[in-house]
């Protein structure tokens, strides 16, 4: 028997009160859906959502998150970075219902369906974000002649974790009730 966990419990879980809470420079990208029934509304999303490049699936939501680092050579040779050199973005994809008609009851659906889809994404960027101080203490550990290839190995790590995730949540399945 699956059990449906609902947003919010999903979110206490992470600690977070809203999706993507104390993350700087998140962006929701949403991609337009329409219709007035679920069927129609799901139809929507499957003709427009975008595609995993991980698995090549199509999904109903997408992260992409991207982490830049600065690093100096101080005047002994040693070079390091700083939590502070480290950026963050990220950009999460999801439908948003375009239709200002729809019936209460759809809508109702449609909006728990968007915050557990969110929940789901909010997984992607927490985990991004939380993981910038190993980016730190592997690139400091790399010596200048490795740093940016240090700090590249764990950004695939975080990728890797990624395509793990979606693969035991099945994309979110597991936690994101179906619509349509």
């Amino acid at each position: 028997m699956r059990t449906a966990i609902t947003a919010a419990t999903l979110l206490a879980l992470q600690g977070a009160t809203t999706p993507f809470a104390g993350i700087p420079n998140v962006r929701i990208e949403d991609y337009p859906v329409s219709g007035r029934s679920v069927a129609a509304i799901r139809h929507s999303i499957d003709a427009a959502r975008p595609t995993d490049p991980n698995d090549h699936q199509r999904v109903d939501g997408l992260t992409r998150w991207n982490i830049n680092w600065r690093w100096r050579r101080d005047a002994a040779g040693t070079c390091t970075t700083t939590l502070d050199a480290i950026t963050f973005s990220a950009v999460v994809t999801v439908p948003r219902l375009s239709d200002p008609d729809v019936p209460a009851g759809v809508r109702a659906q449609f909006d728990r369906f968007r915050a557990t889809l969110l929940a789901h994404e909010d997984g992607h960027v927490r985990y991004a974000w939380d993981h910038r101080g190993e980016v730190v203490a592997v690139m400091n550990a790399a010596g200048c002649d490795r740093i940016n290839d240090a700090g590249m190995a764990v950004l695939r790590r975080i990728g890797e974790h990624d395509a793990a995730y979606d693969k035991t949540t099945r994309h979110g399945a597991d936690i994101i009730p179906p619509f349509g």
